[in-house]
């Protein structure tokens, strides 16, 4: 049997995203093993003599440990280095590798790692002793890649299925929807713009607006956003970068919608913090109870390294588990909260797939695509699947 042109497009870009990752892997084998480590830290991949400066519980009751430079080290700021939020990293001591994490953040001075509790109930770090970070393979965004594609080559049915077909050019697309006269939030709009607008809401699949460079895309992308969310509608808005959703949320604060943008925290523009996932959770009911739980493990944790009897170890290790399940249930209550009531939310293609399953039964959503040019293919139908209950996607690219 013929393979369909889902399957044939699944097949070729897992194939090449296989060819990506094993390339990605074998430079960075090829750099542990031929290359010296005052070499590595050279070329901005490690960070040598660091030494332990605090350890804390971050979110879901994950460990945070930060690392400094060695006081006898007579910089005080790390080297120059390439290091960034959300890589994969190493923790090595002189006998190897003792643990693998996330890096949650870096600042001149300081590295914070967040480890899984599978690592962190066998690390015993010793603020004396030296350790190294070294940068590897980060296998996150392919994972989440191949498991979009997967996802695509097994939807045959659902709401998102007339989508596909469109797309892959099964089916044209259904006849626009008879639109009622609008009142547009941005008096300013040209005709143009006010057309694209109402082009985009009648559609019931998909909406391509294109044009050149400074021609207004983004003010109008911003309007149909308005239209959509006063139509009842809960919009996720995907970009391909951090700066280029920051410039959305910056717009869209100023019509005062209920907006929520996912990410990291350091990767976000300062005059958009207020409205981080993290910031609005600080700001949360439950937050004063949240702190009380971490403040709890972090207690837990420093007994359990003090003590040297072993009922006592297994003890508060019994303790930081439950309180970490307290913890996740609080923290996923108050996350869950937060996406329900925001209108708008907003991220990078990679970060929104984490909160996915907080929202698939929410009310009907649209999703925004700003500048699809800079996608790749697999980024694209990543976001589409985050959101099955979606009926319609904008698209806007530059035209050539």
């Amino acid at each position: 049997m013929a393979s369909t042109p889902v399957e044939s497009f699944v097949t070729k870009q897992l194939e090449l995203l296989e060819l990506e990752r094993d390339a990605e892997v074998e430079e960075r084998r090829s750099w542990q093993e031929n290359v010296s480590l005052k070499e590595l830290q050279s070329r901005g991949v490690c960070l040598l003599k660091l030494q332990v400066s605090s350890q804390r519980t971050g979110l879901y009751g994950r460990l945070l440990i930060t690392l400094e430079p060695r006081r006898c080290v007579s910089a005080a700021v790390l080297p120059s280095n390439s290091f960034t939020s959300g890589d994969i990293v190493g923790l090595y001591d002189e006998s190897g590798q003792l643990a693998t994490g996330i890096l949650t953040r870096i600042t001149q001075k300081a590295v914070t790692v967040a480890f899984d509790e599978s690592h962190d109930s066998q690390l015993s770090l010793d603020q004396e002793h030296s350790y190294r970070l070294l940068k590897l393979a980060n296998d996150v965004t392919y994972k989440r890649l191949k498991k979009a594609l997967i996802s695509l080559k097994k939807h045959h049915a659902g709401p998102a299925s007339s989508l596909i077909e469109v797309l892959f050019g099964a089916s044209d697309p259904s006849p626009p929807s008879e639109m009622p006269p609008l009142t547009f939030c941005n008096p300013a709009l040209d005709a143009s713009q006010q057309e694209a607008v109402l082009f985009a809401l009648s559609q019931k699949e998909l909406a391509i607006i294109h044009g050149p460079p400074g021609t207004g895309k983004t003010t109008t992308v911003v309007e149909i956003i308005l239209q959509a969310v006063k139509r009842g509608s809960k919009v996720l808005c995907c970009a391909p970068s951090n700066v280029a959703v920051d410039n959305l949320v910056e717009r869209l604060a100023q019509w005062k919608q209920r907006i929520l943008r996912l990410g990291h925290p350091a990767r976000l523009l300062d005059s958009i913090q207020q409205h981080s996932l993290d910031a609005v959770l600080a700001r949360s009911d439950s937050a004063r109870i949240v702190a009380d739980i971490r403040r709890d493990i972090d207690q837990a944790w420093a007994k359990n390294r003090k003590t040297q009897d072993k009922r006592e170890k297994s003890n508060f290790r019994d303790e930081i588990k439950l309180l970490r399940k307290e913890l996740k249930d609080r923290e996923e209550a108050a996350m869950l909260e937060s996406l329900a009531a925001a209108s708008v939310v907003l991220a990078t293609n990679t970060d929104q797939t984490g909160r996915r399953q907080h929202c698939t039964n929410t009310v009907t959503l649209s999703i925004i695509l700003p500048r699809v040019v800079a996608f790749t293919a697999a980024f694209c139908f990543f976001c589409k699947f985050a959101f099955l209950s979606s009926i319609l996607h904008v698209t806007l690219k530059d035209s050539l």
